[in-house]
């Protein structure tokens, strides 16, 4: 079942969701098109299920940054996640950012609790990191800071397009890049 969301993730990464059809991912996933349709049920539900999987991937380390004291250390972690997954997962970066990013219906769902999870994450992290009275109450940040979370969140994710482009430059460049130009703005230090 990996395999094939792999295999999925790959060929709609390529030829996006209109332009990939089913006997594609069964021949490079090495099934047939009716063990697809008998897994999945439909191409979009397949989709789907590569969006999560691709998801889980982006997500699977924020609760960990999230325990980290220091906001603006957690801050950096958070973007460094971010860039971890789009220089690990590229394929699943441009399936889960690009054409799944403007999807309406359950697609467009699931992106947008991923992508909210993150600017959540952050506005916390930017309210904590600007009073620490907030640290840790359990309250929704306040609109400045989810505000700039969603600049934030914006600004990695454009990064992470350009960076696509610009394979040679290394992940500690394109982080530093990142902090220079956004940490100044997100803190009232």
């Amino acid at each position: 079942m990996i395999q094939i969301l792999e295999v999925a993730g790959s060929v709609f990464s390529r030829h996006g969701f209109h332009s990939t059809s089913m006997e594609q991912i069964a021949e490079g996933a090495g099934v047939t098109k009716p063990l697809l349709y008998r897994y999945f049920g439909s191409k979009d539900a397949l989709y789907l299920a590569t969006i999560t999987q691709v998801g889980n991937h982006l997500m699977s380390g924020l609760s960990l940054l999230m325990e980290n004291p220091d906001p603006e250390e957690r801050l950096k972690m958070i973007m460094h996640s971010f860039l971890t997954f789009v220089e690990r997962h590229r394929e699943g970066w441009s399936v889960l950012y690009n054409e799944a990013l403007t999807s309406v219906g359950p697609v467009g769902e699931k992106v947008a609790f991923f992508r909210n999870s993150f600017i959540e994450a952050s506005a916390k992290t930017i309210e904590e990191l600007n009073d620490p009275s907030k640290a840790k109450n359990g309250d929704k940040a306040g609109i400045q800071a989810v505000a700039l979370a969603n600049i934030m969140v914006g600004a990695v994710e454009a990064g992470a397009r350009w960076w696509i482009q610009h394979p040679d430059i290394p992940i500690r460049d394109m982080q530093r890049l990142i902090e220079t130009s956004l940490m100044p703005g997100l803190s009232k230090r």
